[in-house]
């Protein structure tokens, strides 16, 4: 006989399945990871820019220190880290997700990160600029 009515496991709603507001370690993984990746980025990206600020006028006293592969490598090295970090965090979002664990803490992760890495793309940029530009 067909029952009018839908089974138990159909009617759980779907936060419930995706156990919102419960303890749980992905949100908190994903969370530290993030923060972390995002120090280690700004961080490269500060340090370049001190180190960029050396290179010019009276202060260009090392020219091996400040040629065109090491400002190159300064400018877009906080975006590559970031990347990375992001692309992991999607890597770690399918995992979780294929997993049925709690995937959304982890997406949200490579977006930031993501758009972060597009921040310090432009801040690093005139940093390369000269070097670019010849």
């Amino acid at each position: 006989m067909l029952s009018l009515h839908r089974r138990q496991e159909d009617e759980t709603p779907l936060l419930a399945r995706d156990h919102l507001g419960r303890e749980d370690n992905e949100v908190h993984a994903a969370v530290r990871f993030a923060v972390l990746a995002a120090v280690a980025g700004v961080a490269f990206l500060i340090v370049a820019a001190l180190w960029d600020s050396t290179c010019k006028g009276a202060m260009s006293i090392d020219t091996v220190a400040c040629g065109a592969p090491q400002l190159t490598i300064l400018a877009f090295g906080a975006p590559l880290i970031l990347l990375a970090a992001g692309i992991w965090a999607f890597v770690r979002t399918y995992r979780v997700w294929r997993d049925h664990g709690v995937w959304w803490a982890w997406q949200g992760a490579g977006w930031f990160l993501m758009i972060l890495m597009f921040v310090t793309l432009t801040m690093g940029a005139p940093i390369a600029g000269p070097v670019l530009a010849r």
